[in-house]
């Protein structure tokens, strides 16, 4: 199982270590659209998709669902609550029939204090997530649209792992427009051979064409990990 295409918490943990999570964890079953955790409740279980999609999502005052990302086979979820007792910050719900492994707070903070290679992990975990924070506020502040829905999808094609892509409204709640001009945006790429796109299905045919047009939209080199 990976976590944002790199080893996924469960392999960073030394073989005893993982046993000694196993133990204790018990298997989630979750219904397609099913709220799993609720931004502000007072949990701190964290949970490992083992299959299924689950949408991390926050909601506006006027109740307008914004996507933040998708949660997809052997990621990690949960474990912020877990390490600072606060309430939860995002709400996740199952975009699909979805199966989850779960364990108390303790037996991760556990893990993490026992074993060198999960610590490590988590750490590397954390700061990829701040950068990825750092990207979408620059996005939100400075790009238009167009570019970033290219810099959302760059996100995407580098992290495919084969599920069913988002939606039109899906990617327009992401970068906070509207599903029109998603669909408008994704037709200049279709057309260009860039991608292609279909009922759930989203297909990169020229990678280096997107990277170029991300580039040409932030003016700088696309990094393997952003922007900068």
């Amino acid at each position: 199982m990976l976590d944002g295409g790199r080893r996924g918490f469960l392999e960073s943990l030394s073989q005893s270590a993982r046993r000694e999570l196993l133990a204790h964890a018990r298997t989630v079953r979750v219904r397609k659209g099913q709220t799993v955790l609720a931004r502000g409740e007072g949990s701190d279980d964290v949970y490992i998709v083992q299959e299924g999609r689950l949408h991390v999502l926050l909601y506006a005052a006027d109740g307008r669902e914004v996507s933040l990302r998708d949660l997809s086979d052997g990621q990690l979820f949960g474990e912020l609550s877990a390490l600072d007792g606060e309430a939860r910050s995002v709400g996740i719900v199952a975009a699909t029939d979805a199966r989850l492994l779960a364990f108390s707070a303790n037996v991760f903070r556990a893990a993490i204090r026992d074993d060198p290679g999960s610590a490590d992990w988590l750490a590397r975990r954390l700061v990829t997530q701040i950068r990825g924070l750092t990207d979408r506020v620059f996005e939100l502040s400075a790009l238009n649209v167009r570019a970033r829905l290219h810099c959302e999808l760059m996100r995407l094609a580098r992290s495919q792992t084969g599920g069913e892509a988002p939606t039109h409204a899906e990617l327009a709640n992401r970068i906070g427009t509207h599903r029109e001009a998603v669909t408008r945006e994704l037709k200049v790429l279709a057309d260009q051979k860039i991608i292609h796109s279909g009922r759930r299905r989203l297909e990169f045919v020229d990678i280096p064409g997107l990277e170029a047009v991300v580039a040409e939209s932030l003016r700088s080199p696309v990094g393997e990990e952003g922007w900068w």
